[in-house]
Order: structure tokens, then sequence, then C-alpha cells
């Protein structure tokens, strides 16, 4: 589905500053700061409004995981929640999310070799942390 989606008003109600990619340093990365607008955009535009703002607060729930706004991390995210709907209705969402460390996992999934994008292994990582793992299809928990 193709919408159109107001990225600064849901990155705003999120707490969340979108910037142009050219002023990323990592250096001086802050929290809650997001270099990938159309990254951002793209899942808006897919999956509309209420997706996108889940998606950013699922990660940004916790100081530790709030500088871990990477394009990776959010594609591994948005793909997740759609995979597996069910999810979202889980009582412990955002307990389960916030017990996740996005920087550990980020960095374990960039030093993988198995020729696979960053969001994928990202994407396996998170499945294994939220008990989705292994993967069995349409009876899958």
């Amino acid at each position: 589905m193709n919408r159109s989606v107001n990225i600064y008003k849901i990155a705003r109600e999120c707490g969340v500053t979108l910037r142009e990619w050219k002023h990323h340093s990592p250096t001086s990365r802050r929290a809650r700061e997001c270099f990938c607008k159309p990254t951002v955009r793209e899942i808006g535009r897919r999956h509309g409004e209420q997706h996108l703002r889940l998606v950013l607060m699922l990660i940004t729930g916790n100081s530790r995981n709030a500088g871990e706004l990477y394009a990776d991390v959010l594609k591994a995210v948005s793909r997740l929640l759609i995979a597996n709907p069910d999810l979202v209705r889980r009582p412990s969402l955002v307990s389960d999310f916030n017990a996740i460390d996005f920087g550990a996992t980020r960095r374990g999934a960039r030093s993988m070799k198995y020729g696979m994008p960053m969001s994928d292994e990202i994407l396996v990582a998170l499945r294994q942390q939220l008990g989705l793992w292994p993967y069995r299809g349409e009876e899958a928990a």
C-alpha cells in the first residue's frame, strides 16, 4: 500500500528528531536522532502511521536503545511486526523490546559474514530473542 505519511509529525510524537544523512557523524550521534529519513518514509508509506509510530516507540523505549535508530534496525523491527501480527497484542511487548540491547544486536549482525543484508541478520536475532525461533512457518508462535 502506498500512503502519504507525515514522518516529521510522527517522529515528533515519538520524541525522535529526523536529520539529514549528510550531517551524520558517529562520534556526535545523540539519542533519538535518526539520519535515515528514506527508510522512515518507506515504512510509513508501506504500513501506515500507526505501524511507523510503534516501530519508533519500540526502538526508543529505553535510554540504552534510543540511539539505535539505524535503517537496518528500523527495517528489522518493522518486518518482524508485519510478519508476526500477534506480537502486537502480546501483553509483554514493550518490556520484551526494552530488554533487547539493539546496539549489541546491531554490532553482532555487522560481525556476521553470511552474505545476508544486516537487517536480515538483525531480524533473525530479534526472532530468537523474542522466542519466535525456530521459524516453523504458519505454526510459529
